[in-house]
């Protein structure tokens, strides 16, 4: 992890239907974890989100669109 916990998310989804902003915080460092540019979901990060979401059973809902910025403090603003 290149940024210390926690991290602040804002998450454009800008589904036509309901577009928003969703702003989040990743509290752990264990709830982060390494991946490439062309990843996609397979069975180890399925098994992954549902072991730190606390269930056996999860579906994952792809948002194609979606744009993330981290959320850092003190530095010049926008």
């Amino acid at each position: 992890m290149s940024h210390p916990a926690p991290w602040r998310l804002l998450i454009h989804d800008p589904d036509r239907g309901d577009p928003k902003f969703i702003l989040c915080t990743v509290a752990a460092p264990g709830d982060v974890r390494p991946t490439t540019p062309d990843a996609t979901v397979d069975e180890v990060t399925v098994r992954w989100v549902a072991t730190r979401h606390g269930t056996d059973y999860i579906e994952l809902t792809r948002l194609p669109h979606a744009a993330v910025w981290r959320v850092d403090e003190g530095r010049n603003p926008r």
